[in-house]
């Protein structure tokens, strides 16, 4: 009958002893993995040119360094990061004749937080909140597109490149590879990301670890220049289907968002124990006073 309560006072001293083997962690270590871009502008949506295509990008990559305490940690993990979603170019017929592609990469450097959501010394699951700092490396906006009628939208100016020729319902373009429409010189050379996610770190043994990451990242500035913006806004430049001054590109605020999984691997340099086990005095032996024998 005894076996019972001896079992549960078993369980109950190896859920402890999982509990006292919470450890500060750091670590550091090296991760990959594939990111979904989603560049909002409300020019490109309102044109009749364009519909979004799902992308995919093999990045980031970069390095980890984090140290976690019991009940949260923090961690920077500077990375080679590309984003920029492409579009489908349609004829007038609406048949797909191309994409606009938009690439940017940047040397982004993501500090956040961990909130741990479990207790485990070995697996820590948390909820993660990062700003991430994006320095422009490079960006270019690209026509590829075979021979084709267009339909440019009033406000936008037809190029004067050869083999453009506007006629009464659209514009007959060349067969373009690889033509650069926005140059790098048009964007902010800073960005700055929100990000929001989850991830888990389980420790292999006392020196390894692997970690998985799934955040979606918010651009909160506008990253493009603000001259050519204006030059969005207010066109100036050569006249477009209806004779009237023309611009690039429709104008619409634009936000770059992406949606981010990685995994990696890092080493365990430091781990400490969280609690130290306390001593207690030995407690004084009680003396009785011998009896006397008669």
């Amino acid at each position: 009958m005894n076996r019972l309560p001896r079992f549960l006072l078993g369980v109950c001293l190896a859920l402890q002893a999982i509990t006292l083997r919470a450890q500060n962690v750091e670590s550091y270590g090296i991760f990959g993995g594939i990111n979904v871009p989603i560049t909002i502008d409300q020019g490109l949506a309102n044109d009749p040119r364009y519909i979004s295509k799902f992308s995919l990008r093999g990045t980031p990559i970069g390095f980890y360094y984090g140290y976690d305490r019991p009940g949260m940690g923090f961690f920077v993990s500077p990375n080679y990061l590309t984003v920029g979603q492409s579009y489908i170019i349609t004829n007038t017929t609406g048949g797909h004749v191309g994409t606009r592609d938009i690439n940017m990469n940047y040397l982004s450097v993501p500090v956040g937080l961990k909130f741990h959501l479990n207790s485990m010394a070995f697996f820590r699951l948390s909820l993660v909140a990062a700003l991430d700092f994006s320095f422009l490396l490079d960006a270019t906006e690209t026509f590829t597109h075979s021979a084709s009628k267009l339909r440019y939208p009033a406000g936008v100016s037809v190029p004067t490149d050869p083999g453009y020729t506007v006629v009464y319902d659209g514009v007959f373009v060349p067969d373009v590879s690889d033509l650069v429409h926005v140059s790098k010189d048009k964007f902010n050379t800073f960005q700055l990301f929100g990000g929001i996610g989850l991830r888990f770190d389980l420790d292999l043994s006392d020196h390894w670890s692997v970690m998985a990451d799934g955040r979606a990242n918010f651009g909160l500035l506008e990253p493009r220049t603000e001259e050519y913006v204006n030059q969005l806004k207010n066109p100036s430049g050569p006249v477009d289907i209806q004779g009237n001054p023309g611009a690039p590109d429709l104008y619409g605020s634009r936000r770059d968002t992406y949606l981010s999984f990685t995994l990696g691997v890092a080493r365990i340099i430091t781990t400490k124990p969280k609690f130290k086990a306390r001593q207690s005095a030995p407690i004084p032996k009680m003396s009785y006073p011998k009896s006397k024998k008669k």
